[in-house]
């Protein structure tokens, strides 16, 4: 992992998990971590590194669990962001509709996903 990949990466999760810069600058505020958004953009950027406790707000934040995959770009992982983890469990509370969202989507139920 190296310091192209941090920014990289920091910048795709927090595009992914829809947040503007700015309002990763106000999160990480209401958490104690007082940044500018410039220096949101300068991890994300490569210029320079969040400090460790910054690094895991942000992976709390982007809901990053697992660190290796996110940043050693490892292509067999997969990080649900929270809008697709709330869909997952509303799948599974709603057992009955099952059968008609892999309908519509065109799933196989007998094919099983690992994560």
């Amino acid at each position: 992992m190296n310091k192209e990949d941090i920014g990289k990466t920091l910048k795709l999760y927090r595009k992914k998990n829809n947040y503007k810069v700015s309002d990763v600058a106000i999160l990480l505020s209401e958490d104690g971590k007082y940044v500018a958004e410039k220096t949101v953009y300068g991890w994300e950027s490569s210029q320079s590194l969040p400090d460790a406790e910054c690094l895991i707000k942000l992976c709390q934040l982007y809901n990053i669990r697992d660190l290796n995959a996110a940043f050693c770009n490892n292509s067999n992982s997969f990080e649900a962001t929270k809008h697709e983890e709330e869909l997952i469990r509303s799948y599974r509370i709603n057992s009955e509709m099952q059968p008609a969202v892999d309908k519509l989507l065109g799933l196989n139920r007998s094919k099983k996903i690992n994560f």
